[in-house]
């Protein structure tokens, strides 16, 4: 836990150090300075909200700060640079101060309106999903309510007293702004000038990044983390008494200490008599074995760990000499452990980077429990057969010998039922509490049981049993006694009895979704609602079903909320679709980051781009905005939209460069057990950079072909 929150600390500080930089570069080092006022008091702001909603600082929530990291500074961004402008065009301080905070506080009021309604919706997302990222917009929301009042209550005098403008010639900067600028207005014109051929061109685009995301790109719920700890779990035949399953588990132990060298194993602690189902199941019996595995810490990997944790936590040695993945280790033990003659099944339990549970557990309902098991067998042995699965099991397994009695039609004729008798049968052998007596200080039960003579000696057939009428029968006279198997457990669902099958995937080979579409089609009999034996998709295909679902349900309600937050600013109802245009666009670059670096699409994938979706918005908002009110002060409508564009392409560039750099640490250098988290950063990094790219270029051929369309109906309608 403290490597992983270290490390998430430590990007967080390369993130800011970007920033800040970033800022440097593109403005001067006093507008940097005042941006950045500004970073305290929003987190201040967000960590008070989230210790009074009882939230706590976790690698999640950290995340949630480093997200906001980039967005904080937008609002200064675009409040600091609108006053700069003004000063370099004659105003004095104070007055370009208060006439920038006031030229942009409706857009920026609704920009962040927008980002916010892009978060709020994420509560919608219920289950285990819901609450493993609801301190995401608890945190992004607080800091970016935070960063709104700072920019508009603080920011216009720290402004007005530091920034200056240089009189004289300036010496060369670092970036040659002014021709990066005309080179960016020349491709504006002739895309303006051929917006129908460049809207065709970016609809085609996201066509076959579409395309490509269907057919080559798989969803997984969650990945694997490099976690050093898991859990070996062994069953023995249930006729191993606890002296033989110990013996059978330091064989185990032996096979561990083979595979897994000093300089990687931390500890081993074996138990005897219990095993685990899962992270909040377990089950007790003289056959199971647990190996409870703990891998000594792995050597530092990547940037953020080898250096800059060091120096965060004033450690100047790297701790961890591990060389082996887990998932290396967890593979020679399997195979080693699978040649011990004696081991019914075994299975591996480890730790996920989100809510725990098997990968894939597929369930079968039905009424007669041998049938359930005989078709529950069939999944297991043909999941068994498919490569990158591991660890199958199915829960409807026979128990320990046991006797099973049932009233016969003696029994019947003489007025017992079955009740009757499982009634003396548990008295006999448990006891009768008749009274409570006194011995010293102490009160005990005394309690009528049969004789030992009559419990141990294994002759059910001689148990007695009384009747109404006084008289003593014997069980066998009156009931049909055979030895057999029962079942450890039976479960159910809706009344019916449920026999599940469980497995394990490893990602590189197949993806657990992968895996239940092939048993869907192999069952394809049994998928069907009228079948007396049916299929229940459980465990990560649930999931994902029911985490997509609430997903596309708050995306919904983003979108409706961002859509009146625009018609009310704009007062149009056409315009705020020309904004929200530029969404759909970021999904070009969720699927390049998420090729790039050869992610499953995620859960939080999804929750990356539901969170780009009010980002997005802000970046076109601010210019279409100003094209308006060029257009209100009587300017052309293209020669509004390029002086837009020339003025507003370095607060848009800031924005997404700033939000990009914030995350840019856990796009590139994360490793370990945060590295769970770079999809969420990939799709809202990547997806940002695509879509500034289409606001800069496309969203102005947009606005000017719906003004086109505009332009149409009125002479249609005069």
């Amino acid at each position: 836990v403290k490597n992983r929150l270290d490390t998430v600390k430590s990007s967080g500080l390369v993130g800011l150090a970007l920033l800040l930089l970033s800022l440097y570069l593109f403005l001067n080092f006093r507008i940097a300075l005042v941006t950045a006022l500004g970073i305290p008091v929003s987190f201040l702001v967000a960590v008070t909200m989230i210790n009074y909603l009882g939230y706590s600082i976790n690698m999640v929530s950290l995340f949630a700060f480093l997200i906001a990291l980039g967005l904080i500074v937008d609002d200064a961004i675009i409040v600091n640079e609108n006053v700069y402008r003004h000063m370099e065009l004659g105003k004095t301080p104070r007055e370009a101060a208060d006439l920038g905070a006031h030229e942009v506080f409706w857009p920026v009021i609704a920009s962040t309106s927008t980002t916010v309604a892009a978060f709020i919706p994420m509560f919608a997302i219920g289950g285990t999903m819901g609450a493993f990222i609801q301190v995401i917009p608890v945190v992004v929301s607080a800091a970016l309510l935070g960063s709104l009042w700072e920019a508009f209550g603080v920011l216009p005098s720290h402004a007005a007293e530091l920034l200056k403008v240089h009189e004289h010639p300036k010496r060369p900067t670092r970036i040659d702004w002014q021709g990066w600028l005309q080179r960016y207005l020349g491709v504006l014109r002739w895309c303006v000038a051929n917006r129908y051929f460049v809207a065709t061109v970016s609809i085609l685009v996201l066509a076959v990044a579409l395309s490509v995301a269907v057919t080559r790109i798989t969803f997984q719920l969650f990945g694997h983390v490099d976690v050093g700890q898991f859990f070996l779990n062994a069953e023995a035949p249930n006729t191993y008494s606890l002296e033989d399953t110990a013996k059978l588990a330091a064989r185990m132990e032996k096979a561990v200490y083979e595979a897994v060298g000093e300089d990687e194993l931390d500890t081993l602690l074996t138990n005897v008599g219990v095993t685990l189902i899962d992270f909040n199941r377990s089950r007790v019996g003289s056959q199971y074995i647990q190996l409870i595995i703990d891998l000594k810490k792995a050597k530092p990997k990547g940037f953020i760990e080898r250096f800059v944790n060091p120096l965060v936590n004033f450690q100047f040695s790297w701790e961890g000499t591990r060389t082996r993945p887990t998932e290396a280790i967890i593979n020679d033990i399997r195979d080693r452990v699978q040649l011990i003659p004696g081991i019914k099944r075994f299975s591996i339990l480890r730790p996920q980077g989100g809510p725990a549970g098997a990968d894939i557990e597929v369930g079968v309902t039905g009424a007669d429990v041998n049938r359930l098991r005989q078709e529950a067998e069939r999944i297991r042995d043909f999941l068994m057969r498919m490569p990158g699965v591991n660890d199958v099991r199915q829960d409807l397994d026979v128990g320990k010998l046991e006797y099973q009695y049932s009233l016969n039609a003696r029994g019947r004729e003489l007025g017992l039922t079955q009740t009757q008798l499982a009634d003396a049968i548990r008295t006999g052998f448990l006891g009768l509490e008749v009274l409570q007596v006194t011995r010293g200080d102490e009160r005990l039960p005394v309690r009528v049981i049969y004789p030992e003579t009559i419990r141990h000696s294994g002759g059910l057939e001689q148990l007695p049993v009384s009747l109404e009428d006084g008289r003593l029968v014997y069980l066998g006279d009156v009931a049909d006694i055979e030895l057999s198997r029962g079942l450890d457990t039976i479960n159910r669902r809706d009344n019916e009895r449920l026999a599940i099958v469980t497995a394990d995937v490893d990602d590189s080979v197949i993806t657990p979704l992968e895996v239940t579409e092939l048993v869907r089609q192999e069952f394809v009999a049994m998928d069907s609602p009228d079948a007396p034996y049916r299929l229940v998709f459980l465990g990560e295909k649930k999931e994902a079903a029911d985490s997509m679902a609430d997903a596309k349900r708050a995306l919904i309600i983003s979108l409706a909320i961002i859509f009146f937050i625009l018609a009310a600013l704009f007062k149009s109802l056409l315009d705020p679709f020309v904004v929200m245009f530029a969404i759909p666009f970021g999904i070009i670059g969720v699927i390049f980051g998420h090729l790039l670096f050869g992610f499953h699409l995620q859960f939080l994938s999804v929750i990356g781009f539901l969170a780009l979706t009010g980002i997005v918005v802000n970046d076109s908002l601010i210019l279409v905005d100003f094209a308006k009110r060029l257009r209100r002060e009587g300017m052309d409508r293209i020669d509004a939209i390029i002086e837009a564009g020339r003025v507003r392409i370095r607060p848009i560039l800031l924005t997404s460069v700033t939000t990009f750099l914030g995350i840019s640490p856990l796009i590139f250098f994360a490793s370990g057990q945060t590295a769970f988290l770079s999809p969420m950063a990939v799709s809202l990094g990547f997806g940002l950079l695509f879509a500034t790219v289409l606001i800069l270029i496309g969203i102005p051929c947009f606005y000017l072909i719906a003004d086109d369309l505009r332009r149409k109906v009125r002479r249609i309608e005069d």
